[in-house]
């Protein structure tokens, strides 16, 4: 065996697995399996030496925080950045219903779902019930939430009280790929997924009716206009970048709008109040990424901010549309070297 193949094989022995957040090695002749770490760092990268007497490994210690940037006549500035105060260490993901701000959080596991009313931040769905990796969506007026939860390898939706009751599932048959949205009215959600026949859009009753299909093909993080005519979704997906496109909510399709954002993040959330859409495009994988503002009648749009957004996986609009409350998530990561025990 060669030194290049020794090396990938240890490489392979020292991989983590998935139970904690633990360091494992597995030997691939006795088939033993031990851990090498303890606390609760997590691991996202890991190689091993040619010897298998040290690896190097990243441990990523990530941040998420919330803050708010108005929207103004002018192009908004980091000067004019403000932090949003939250009682909660971690915050990401925000959406408004009615004057409560619902984020995700956690208590050292995965991420459950919080309401902060200006008073007092309280965990209405808790990560131990099924972590949460997609932003919640909401009623306009905050009474009722619709969570994607991953069980048993499939993603479906469960819709729940502002409390966090009254919990039942909601078209089970649909493997969710994205965020959800809920009509003006609140008797529909519209969420991609994939059914029997195949990926698409889809309108599903908030009664737990039949889903209808909208259209057929990829389709990801919808978003519903304030007058309920018109959804907007991420379309087809070329080199991490997709096309914004629309649909009508009775299934006529719309228009594309020119505008790519990154796969993964969910950029483009409506007016509370208006037909326009506050974006944030995607020009290629390294440039900056800015805040701007369409007017779907006249086809306008402006720069809203000079404030790098790369670091943004959403963002919402408070009720009376003056400000955006956005995310920034960073990793954090270390790189360090471990020596391991020798037999």
């Amino acid at each position: 065996m060669t030194k290049a193949e020794q090396a990938r094989r240890l490489a392979w022995r020292f991989k983590v697995l998935g139970t904690g957040p633990w360091l494992w090695s597995l030997n691939p002749d006795t088939r033993i399996i031990r851990r090498i770490s303890s606390g609760l760092k997590v691991y996202s990268s890991i190689d091993a030496s040619a010897d298998g007497r040290r690896l190097v490994a990243t441990i990523s210690n990530p941040t998420a925080k919330l803050a708010s940037l108005p929207i103004l006549d002018r192009v908004t500035t980091d000067d004019d950045v403000r932090p949003l105060g939250l009682p909660t260490v971690r915050a990401w993901a925000p959406r408004y219903g009615g004057s409560t701000i619902f984020y995700l959080s956690s208590r050292g596991g995965g991420d459950g779902l919080w309401r902060y009313d200006a008073i007092e931040a309280n965990e209405i769905w808790r990560g131990s019930a099924g972590a949460l990796l997609e932003p919640p969506a909401v009623t306009r007026d905050g009474r009722r939430i619709v969570v994607v939860v991953r069980k048993q390898g499939k993603r479906t939706l469960t819709l729940l009280s502002s409390e966090g009751g009254d919990v039942q599932p909601l078209a089970p048959a649909i493997d969710v790929t994205s965020a959800a949205s809920w009509s003006p009215d609140g008797k529909w959600i519209a969420v991609g997924g994939i059914d029997g026949s195949g990926a698409g859009l889809f309108k599903i009753p908030a009664d737990g009716g039949t889903p209808q299909r909208l259209m057929t093909g990829t389709a990801t993080n919808p978003v519903w206009s304030p007058d309920g005519t018109l959804i907007v979704f991420t379309g087809p997906v070329v080199a991490a970048l997709g096309s914004l496109v629309t649909v009508h909510a009775d299934g006529t399709p719309g228009e594309a709008l020119n505008i790519r954002v990154r796969v993964g993040t969910e950029h483009y959330r409506f007016m509370p109040d208006r037909p326009q859409l506050v974006y944030i495009p995607t020009p290629n994988q390294v440039s900056p990424e800015y805040f701007w503002l369409l007017d779907l009648p006249s086809k306008k749009a402006r720069q809203l901010s000079s404030v790098n957004s790369r670091s943004t996986r959403t963002f919402d609009i408070t009720p009376d549309g003056t400000q955006i409350i956005f995310d920034r998530l960073k990793d954090n990561s270390d790189i360090v070297l471990i020596d391991l025990p020798q037999p």
